[in-house]
């Protein structure tokens, strides 16, 4: 059995734990099938924000959003929070992040500190630059902001010249993640006789912990145009997606580190497909948009499936201690401690938020209930989620008592918090979030 010297990361945006497992099932993610094959499985994972940022400043810090403040895209994390990559490089390790949409920038998201590279490249694909160079940028903008959205669904100005790999909006692909991710390898683990890409390599070998983000199954989702023709866009897109893990994959076989390295699978949200009422996320907490996967897998950790409820903000801590770094001072707890070790058998009760831009909700989830506040209409839905997993049947006025109590977990929780402090973004923020759905 290996000692576990590295840590990989890989989440997937947009990435729901039912549909997913489908797609597993039918054999349509091999490469993630492999990773799952003899892994740790949490199959009760829920995030506590069902938005990028939100979410993923709350993986690297192990706080809700309303304690680490970035409740909204395009945000920033306040230097006074500690971040994962900080601890894990003050244990000795080599840490490098891969992310792949503006507002996860570090510009953006301040989620580079601690990372000793953090590759988080614009790409707009062949034509943004081109014809920024010949207009001034503003020009440019205003002139496709007024014509990107011409057309009828899917099939406007914007998606054309983005399905013609001529734009790619403020993402970019797989492809383009990977070949950073490798990049960032050839530093923190050379191939044999490779030479190093910079100085800063660990030459004794530290161990690392990585950080790789794809963002292809986000609307407008990267699906390859072969597979639409027998799959969906958000089943194409995963598609490629795991094309993209068995690159990760074979990376790490092709260093010799396969065996020494833990590699850990999941989403930082949902995605609703139509169960109530629309696509996207960002607008209800139903299971669709907060359940996501999670996997944990090497030869040293326990090959069993979990359906002990867990929030995303465990992770990091999880994956600290299993390293040995030193945790972090925050809401978080590891759901295993040491790779031979029980995974947590009592279920932790999960607090989360909705995308303030699309209404002030927020709610609790145990195994068995969930209750919905809309804040800004005073409103509560309550549901039996061992009567009714697709959340129909509103119990709010039936389940008195259960709500109840509910409402007043919910209100300890909030009561932890102040006021969060609203930060300003600038127009080409605000048009960034536009374009990827995040305004009204």
């Amino acid at each position: 059995m290996s000692e576990i010297r590295n840590v990989l990361l890989v989440s997937v945006d947009c990435l729901r734990e039912d549909v997913f497992k489908e797609g597993l099932a039918e054999g349509l993610f091999p490469n993630c099938a492999a990773l799952y094959d003899g892994a740790l499985e949490f199959t009760e994972t829920y995030t506590v924000a069902n938005t990028t940022d939100p979410s993923l400043t709350a993986f690297m810090t192990a706080k809700y959003p309303f304690e680490h403040g970035v409740v909204e895209n395009g945000w920033g994390l306040d230097e006074t929070h500690d971040t994962a990559a900080e601890r894990f490089r003050a244990a000795g390790m080599d840490t490098f992040g891969v992310v792949s949409v503006d507002h996860l920038a570090d510009e953006h998201s301040k989620l580079g500190r601690g990372f000793d590279r953090y590759e988080d490249g614009q790409n707009y694909g062949k034509l943004y630059p081109i014809l920024s160079r010949i207009y001034d940028t503003k020009t440019f903008n205003t002139v496709f902001g007024a014509v990107k959205n011409l057309g009828i669904g899917r099939y406007t100005v914007k998606n054309l010249l983005r399905d013609l790999g001529l734009i790619s909006l403020h993402c970019r692909s797989a492809r383009s993640v990977t070949d950073d991710a490798t990049a960032c390898l050839d530093d923190v683990a050379p191939r044999s006789g490779a030479e190093t890409k910079t100085a800063e390599t660990n030459t004794d070998r530290a161990g690392f912990f990585g950080w790789v983000h794809y963002f292809d199954v986000h609307e407008p989702r990267n699906a390859p145009r072969d597979l639409l023709e027998d799959h969906d866009e958000y089943t194409a897109a995963m598609m490629r997606v795991d094309d993209h893990v068995g690159e990760l994959q074979a990376e790490l076989e092709a260093r010799g580190i396969a065996d020494e390295t833990l590699v850990v699978f999941t989403g930082d949200h949902g995605e609703a497909l139509g169960e109530h009422g629309y696509t996207g996320h960002g607008r209800t907490l139903y299971d669709e948009e907060i359940n996501v996967p999670l996997a944990l897998s090497h030869d040293a950790m326990p090959d069993a499936q979990v359906d002990t409820q867990v929030r995303t903000i465990d992770i990091l801590p999880t994956l600290l201690s299993l390293v040995d770094a030193e945790g972090l001072d925050a809401a978080g707890e590891p759901i295993v401690t040491a790779p031979d070790g029980d995974p947590a058998e009592e279920d932790r009760q999960l607090f989360t938020m909705a995308y303030p831009t699309f209404g002030d909700r927020v709610a609790t989830r145990t195994p068995e209930w969930k209750l919905v506040r809309d804040r800004e209409e005073a409103a509560e839905e309550l549901y039996d989620l061992d009567a009714d997993p697709a959340e129909r049947e509103d119990l709010a006025d039936a389940a008195a008592e259960r709500r109840a109590s509910l409402a007043a977990d919910l209100d300890d929780w909030l009561g932890g918090f102040g006021e969060t402090d609203e930060q300003e973004v600038d127009e080409a923020t605000e048009e960034m979030l536009a374009d990827l759905g995040y305004m009204e």
